[in-house]
Parts: C-alpha cells; sequence; structure tokens
C-alpha cells in the first residue's frame, strides 16, 4: 500500500449550521479590516426554518477533501474523548482519512461552532469553542512522526509558536512543501511575525481581508485596498506561490512572474462555510495531480469552492476524483 501523501493539521470541530433573514448589514467602509458589519435587534430572539449539524474545522475539512480527491492522506487533529469525538473518527475513517496521528484529549470537549449564515451570498459569522483544538501537539516527537511530502496547515490555537517552530523546521529539513493557510492567531503575528515561515512556504494562501491585515502590518495607512499590489507586497516574503481569495467573485495566484486569475462560477450558492479550505485543498490537490501545472491547480480550487457552497457545511459538497473527468481535468 502507498504511503500517505499529505498530512493535514489544524482544527476539528462539530459544526451548527444556522439560517436567518432577521438582521441588517452594516457598511463599515471606514475601517478596512471590517468593512461589513452584520446586526441583531439586541435583545430579540431569532428563528431558524433550517438547522444542521456537521462537521468542520480547517484541518478536517482539508483531510476530507484531498482524500475525496483521491489524495492518500492523515491527519493531525486534537479531539476530546466525547460522544462527538467518535463519531468524527467513525466519519474521517468512512472517508478515508488515516487518523493514527489524531491527539485525543482527555476531559475536554471537542471543539463546537455556530455559523450564522446570513445575506444574499449566504455569509456567515463563525462563534466557536476551540476547545480540544487548543491542546493540539505539535512537538518534535510528534513532528518526527510526518513522513509525507506534504502538508497542509491550517488555523492553531492556543499556545502554537512552539509547535509552528518545530514543525517548519522538520519540513525543512526533510524537504516537505508546505501548504499555509494561516488562522486569526497566527494572522495577528503580522508579516513580519510571519516572515521566518513564509520564505520555507510552498503555497501561502490568505482571503483578501486577511491580505490587507498583514500588508498593513507593515505598511499602515499607506496600504491601498488592490489585489495586484497585495499578491506582490506578500509575494517578497519568499513562498513560492502567493494565494488571495476574494469571495464570490474568484481568486488569485502570482508565483512572481505572472498573476493568475479564475473568476468563481455564477451560481448562487446556499453556504460559504468551508469555501476557503475547500479552494485550498483543492488546489494543493491541483499540484499534486497535475505536477505544479498552475492553470489546472487553479481551475480545480475554484471547481471545488463552488462545489462546497451548493451544499450544507463544508464537507457535504466536495468533488471527488471521479468528478475531475467530466470538467476535463
Amino acid at each position: 500500500m502507498l504511503k500517505n501523501k499529505i498530512t493535514t493539521i489544524g482544527g476539528a470541530t462539530r459544526d451548527i449550521m444556522f439560517y436567518t433573514d432577521d438582521m441588517v448589514i452594516i457598511d463599515n467602509k471606514a475601517d478596512l479590516l471590517r468593512q461589513k458589519l452584520i446586526g441583531f435587534e439586541y435583545g430579540a430572539k431569532l428563528y431558524s426554518k433550517d438547522v444542521h449539524f456537521v462537521f468542520g474545522g480547517g484541518g478536517m475539512n482539508a483531510a476530507v477533501s484531498l482524500a475525496s480527491l483521491g489524495i492518500r492522506t492523515q491527519a493531525i487533529l486534537s479531539i476530546g474523548d466525547d460522544l462527538v469525538a467518535k463519531e468524527m473518527l467513525a466519519y474521517l475513517k468512512s472517508r478515508k482519512v488515516a487518523s493514527k496521528l489524531i491527539q485525543i484529549q482527555k476531559n475536554i470537549k471537542t471543539g463546537t461552532s455556530s455559523i450564522i449564515n446570513v445575506g444574499k451570498f449566504k455569509e456567515h459569522v463563525i462563534f466557536a469553542y476551540r476547545g480540544a483544538n487548543n491542546k493540539i501537539e505539535l512537538s518534535q516527537s510528534v513532528v518526527k512522526k510526518i513522513n509525507t511530502n506534504w502538508v497542509y496547515l491550517t488555523s492553531l490555537s492556543g499556545n502554537f509558536k512552539p509547535g509552528l517552530n518545530n514543525l517548519f523546521n522538520h519540513c525543512q529539513k526533510k524537504s516537505i512543501q508546505i501548504v499555509w493557510n494561516p488562522g486569526t492567531d497566527q494572522l495577528k503575528l503580522g508579516l513580519k511575525g510571519l516572515a521566518k515561515y513564509m520564505k520555507n512556504t510552498a503555497v501561502f494562501d490568505v482571503n483578501r481581508d486577511e491580505a490587507l491585515e498583514l500588508v498593513m502590518s507593515v505598511k499602515g495607512k499607506a496600504t491601498k485596498n488592490n489585489i495586484n499590489a497585495l499578491l506582490k507586497v506578500l509575494h517578497n516574503y519568499g513562498q513560492k506561490l502567493t494565494v488571495i481569495t476574494d469571495g464570490h467573485k474568484g481568486a488569485y495566484l502570482y508565483d512572481g512572474q505572472k498573476i493568475y486569475f479564475k473568476a468563481a462560477l455564477k451560481r448562487k450558492g446556499i453556504n460559504t462555510t468551508g469555501a476557503g479550505d475547500s479552494f485550498g485543498s483543492g488546489l494543493t490537490a491541483g499540484l499534486i495531480k497535475y505536477n505544479w501545472d498552475l492553470e489546472k491547480a487553479l481551475k480545480l480550487a475554484i471547481l471545488n469552492s463552488n462545489s462546497v457552497i451548493m451544499k450544507i457545511g463544508a464537507q457535504e459538497g466536495l468533488l471527488t476524483a471521479r468528478d475531475l473527468k467530466k470538467y476535463n481535468l
């Protein structure tokens, strides 16, 4: 049997999907980092016609996505010792994700998120309880067990810095390609804090708001909300590929020579949760499958993301390896 090709690292959660139209969307253009706000009536009781209980979390989403696309995948996740965790392990087995490196935390609950979906594009706000995710261990003894050619790294929480150092040192020594979609806590380090990691990253993947936040950390008020400029500033930090996703508009990829763009498909989605994870994992699967053919990899990323937004939750609509022929991939 072939060894696993990629290791995903990050969060694993039980997601509660809640849909409502009882809100207002507020323009807040004076603040580049919070251009849209969602408001609810204070003290009101809000009802939803639809609630779904699904699995999520960046590390888990990416693992299921890559496995679905035919990439042999293992995951490093941190889960509790509760019923949700048992369901999660059974589910991962059914999706052919190797679970030998999954960490089970005693007397801690598995991470849970309440996701409020609103508006024309069903954008969301996430209320997250990190739970066992905060205890993920990336000690030297753990990262030494990573023997795959690729690592897909998503959001880390808790005391993540020592583990981040261990992981990047190990991957550099073993020439392991890292695809990095940094989480909130990592973005707070700013570009100066991320620089030493970015130079050892194959793909650095953020959304437009995150790109703005990072560039503002070094350029301040001089930052322009221009995709091409943001791509070039970020790319100066040394990664092979820089990716910025721009919601329902599409995504941009820069290799230092050429900027590639792929528009999102013009289909009205019902859910944006997991769109970023399905895009990033789709891009990674494309780089692996098509030997760094950037056009084909970007096409697969957009198709995978657009497929996910047509279903509830972050994993239900993921493309499979069998689906690729109909898209000439």
